[in-house]
């Protein structure tokens, strides 16, 4: 993940409009400035819109599995090609590629599903204070100015208000500290993002890629302090289990479940401040120290 292409002025739902140029067709526009690298979860959510708007009305999305092949490239236009592989009884299955000058960077399998009754119970359990309950980012880094300035840079990058029950691995990393293979976050977004439940599910995608994949970094915290990390993510899943506005405060509880080769997965759990499970991740991603030069 990089935040080298996210600019604070833009909403995240202004960030994933596209314009439709084809039936299965449609284009998301490039930015301004120098060449960076996309922002892996701009195109991911862009890619759930994509495939949303061409699936039935009826049916949610309910999972998305994706692939980063290729960096992309802020100054170039993406365009995303939607294949409407199935629609059955009850679930439509979509197939996104998202290809910038002519080669293609990131693909996605998606399903749909028609609402319906069901046997339904959970795990996941809400087990910490809730975000007016949690340090503001000034409290609770205030005694470690260079953590609290990355935080801060990264989230205003972003455009998501951000409280941690328990430092980030990242933060803790700064201090040269090992952490657990877990790390909490409550999130938002700064602006309202609208009511259509595919473009809540989008910017929950481009939201879910936050920190995930760090969370397999903490127990290797004080081994990386003086090294920089090499990260890219591989692949990324999404499973929604109900609706959730992400412009009104969720929490996302990650769990780095290994690491090794040179990478790393992490698991999350979504939920809204009711305690109900909305969402699961999993992220699987390079992680590893750069050469030393």
């Amino acid at each position: 993940m990089t935040l080298e292409s996210v600019r604070p002025a833009e909403s995240v739902a202004d960030r994933l409009a596209l314009e439709r140029v084809g039936d299965h067709r449609f284009r998301g526009r490039a930015h301004d400035g120098p060449a960076r690298r996309s922002y892996g979860g701009e195109v991911a959510g862009q890619a759930v819109l994509a495939a949303g708007l061409t699936a039935p009305a009826d049916r949610p999305i309910h999972s998305a599995q994706t692939y980063f092949l290729l960096p992309g490239d802020t100054t170039a236009s993406t365009e995303f090609v939607v294949e409407p592989v199935r629609d059955g009884g009850s679930f439509s299955t979509r197939r996104v590629e998202a290809i910038q000058n002519g080669r293609v960077i990131f693909t996605m399998l998606a399903s749909f599903h028609r609402p319906e009754d069901g046997l339904a119970h959970q795990v996941a359990a809400l087990d910490i204070p809730g975000p007016d309950e949690v340090p503001d980012l000034a409290e609770a880094f205030g005694e470690h100015p260079e953590a609290l300035r990355w935080t801060t840079t990264f989230l205003d990058a972003l455009g998501v208000d951000a409280r941690f029950p328990d430092p980030p691995a990242r933060a803790h990393a700064m201090r040269g500290v090992v952490s657990g293979p877990r790390q909490r976050v409550w999130l938002r977004t700064r602006v309202p993002v609208p009511d259509s439940g595919l473009e809540q599910a989008a910017c929950l995608m481009y939201l879910s890629d936050l920190l995930l994949l760090s969370a397999t970094t903490g127990p290797h915290g004080a081994a990386l302090r003086d090294r920089e990390l090499q990260v890219a993510t591989v692949n990324h899943s999404i499973w929604f289990h109900a609706p959730l506005r992400v412009d009104e405060w969720f929490l996302h509880d990650q769990y780095g479940r290994w690491a090794g080769g040179g990478r790393g997965l992490a698991h999350g759990e979504i939920l809204d401040r009711a305690g109900r499970l909305c969402a699961t991740t999993m992220q699987e991603g390079l992680i590893r120290p750069r050469p030393s030069r």
